[in-house]
């Protein structure tokens, strides 16, 4: 087997996380004026969709066995749910870059489908499996993936509903729902999280970029909350439970906001005190990382709508500023994503020699 067939034989389901943060930084630009750095992005993305595509669709014909063990997995399990985040991120990119509506109710069509087979699958596996895993080994930050799912959903369908049709004001509902339900699931799975956190030993490799998702699902949920707001006058059911609306979302964003020192925390101690190698370097890139880059562009986007929703205008400052640390995130992993392809590159002739 050659090593490139080995790579798609072991890609990550999670692998689509590049292409959710790579959109989200793309948009984020994009918001704050930067609109020749998001079109290239938008670009690039296509690219990375397209590619992870039809790798995931080579593993799912020729290796159904591995991808069949990994959507079992209490580990790798949740990692599909990037595909729906992913398909959502690149919907609400043609929707605000090239103003394609009908590309992205394709995409949103596909997101659900993917989502409905995703997420009771997997449930169902986890649920009925004879070989239940602890719940140290069998939770981490990747599961909070299952929240970005389902608001991506929410947040793409939001963006889609302009009107006051009934069609409109049935997707709507269908939104306000899957924003709700998305809520809920947060509080279920960061109370477990928060548990293994704080109860069992981790080391600093297990530390790792998938637990910025703490913060990534309290941002989406804030964006999906605030497109809902800035949808008030046309709909009566949300204007009924509009305070509902405005202080769940606020929660979120304080909640997400609080996250973000802590994260920082951990990792300067995971890098600088216990030697973990930087994602800027080929040894040190993990593809977990772009489960980092997302939350930092989707925390600028978020605040940005929030301060629409709200007409808070003082929160306009943060995203002004906090967007120049999501794109240097993004050129930090994706640097390290282009060294390792390289070096790969140049180790397999090796390979081939030997």
């Amino acid at each position: 087997m050659s090593i490139f067939l080995q790579k798609i034989k072991n890609l990550l389901p999670a692998y689509f996380a590049m292409v959710m943060a790579t959109g989200i930084v793309s948009i984020a630009s994009y918001l704050n004026g930067f609109e020749l750095f998001a079109y290239s992005l938008f670009y690039l993305n296509l690219v990375f969709l397209g590619g992870l595509s039809m790798m995931f669709l080579y593993r799912c014909l020729s290796y159904s066995r591995e991808v069949l063990n990994d959507f079992r997995s209490y580990v790798k399990g949740p990692g599909f749910f990037t595909i729906v985040a992913a398909l959502c991120i690149i919907g609400n990119q043609f929707i605000m870059l090239t103003g394609n509506t009908a590309v992205a109710t394709l995409l949103l069509i596909l997101a659900g489908i993917i989502w409905l087979f995703v997420g009771y699958g997997f449930f169902y596996n986890i649920t009925v499996s004879g070989a239940k895993k602890p719940l140290r080994e069998g939770i981490n930050g990747t599961w909070l993936v299952i929240i970005v799912a389902i608001q991506a959903l929410s947040g793409l369908i939001s963006s889609l509903t302009v009107g006051s049709q009934t069609h409109d004001y049935i997707l709507l509902f269908v939104a306000l729902c899957l924003f709700l339900i998305g809520c809920i699931f947060y509080l279920f799975i960061m109370s477990l999280i928060i548990y293994r956190m704080s109860f069992f030993l981790l080391n600093a490799n297990e530390l790792g970029a998938p637990y910025w998702i703490n913060m990534g699902a309290t941002a989406i949920t804030t964006l999906a909350g605030s497109l809902l707001i800035l949808h008030e006058q046309h709909f009566n059911f949300i204007m009924d439970i509009m305070p509902f609306i405005k202080g769940f979302t606020l929660f979120f964003w304080a909640a997400g906001t609080w996250w973000i020192p802590l994260l920082i925390i951990l990792g300067m101690w995971r890098h600088l005190i216990m030697k973990v190698p930087a994602p800027i370097s080929p040894n040190g890139y993990d593809p977990s990382y772009w489960g980092m880059v997302f939350p930092l562009g989707m925390y600028t986007v978020a605040t940005f709508r929030l301060s629409q929703a709200l007409e808070v205008p003082f929160l306009e400052q943060i995203p002004t500023y906090f967007v120049y640390i999501a794109v240097l995130a993004w050129l930090a992993v994706v640097i390290g994503f282009f060294r390792h392809l390289l070096d790969w590159a140049l180790q397999k002739p090796k390979s081939g020699a030997s």
